[in-house]
Parts: structure tokens; C-alpha cells; sequence
């Protein structure tokens, strides 16, 4: 198949400035509690509502646990699957397990459900 058009230039991925994000009126915040490859990690993601910022603590479960993330590192070479630390929690915070098997740059997705709709939190961090 050929595709009409200029092939626009590739762009590194570059990690994110600030780790808060705002989808659907959620705003998302994601700490770490160590950025090191190989040690044992825990992602934090706590949910507030971004007008009042008052903590969301009725996350629904979603596929049988509080949120599901995935992690794929900028060379597409390393592919996580992580749960949390605790499936049946509801929030502010959903914590989840995990180890970076190298350095490099990470692109991160959380997926929570909230009031029967599902969001989704991309984040991009460098790992020392």
C-alpha cells in the first residue's frame, strides 16, 4: 500500500516536565517512590476532581481491580503489564508494583473507571 504525502520527521520521546495530568475532569497525579532501573518500584496515581480538588475515593473496579497500567519503553523493547498493590482499593491513591529492567525513557498508561467511564492517563518518565 502507498500512502500519498512528506513522511513527517520522528520525534524522541521526551519525558514530562510535571507528572499531573487532567483527563475528563480527573486530575491525575503520578509519584514514584525510586526512578532507579532494576529496584523494586511503586507508582503511585492519585485521583482528585480538577475544578474542586477534592480526593476521588469511588473509583469503580475495572476488569476485576482498581486500575490496570501498562509500560512500554521508548524502543519498544520492554513491555510491563503491572497490577496494584491493592485491587480492591477505590482511591484517592491506586498503587502499583513494579521494576524497570533497564534505563531509559518510559512511556506509562493508568486506566481507571470512574461514574461507568473509563480513563485513560498517559505519563513519560525517564529511568536512571
Amino acid at each position: 500500500m502507498k500512502v500519498e504525502g512528506e513522511e513527517k520527521a520522528h520525534e524522541a520521546v521526551k519525558a514530562d516536565e510535571k507528572l499531573v495530568k487532567v483527563i475528563d475532569g480527573k486530575e491525575v497525579e503520578l509519584t514514584f517512590s525510586g526512578t532507579r532501573a532494576e529496584d523494586e518500584v511503586t507508582l503511585t496515581f492519585t485521583i482528585v476532581d480538577a475544578q474542586t480538588k477534592e480526593e476521588i475515593g469511588n473509583l469503580e473496579q475495572y476488569l476485576g481491580a482498581v486500575g490496570h497500567v501498562v509500560i512500554l519503553s521508548d524502543d519498544a523493547e520492554q513491555y510491563l503489564h503491572v497490577h496494584p498493590v491493592d485491587e480492591k482499593a477505590t482511591g484517592p491513591k491506586a498503587e502499583f508494583m513494579t521494576s524497570f529492567p533497564k534505563s531509559g525513557t518510559y512511556k506509562i498508561w493508568g486506566q481507571f473507571q470512574h461514574q461507568g467511564k473509563v480513563f485513560t492517563v498517559p505519563f513519560v518518565v525517564d529511568i536512571k
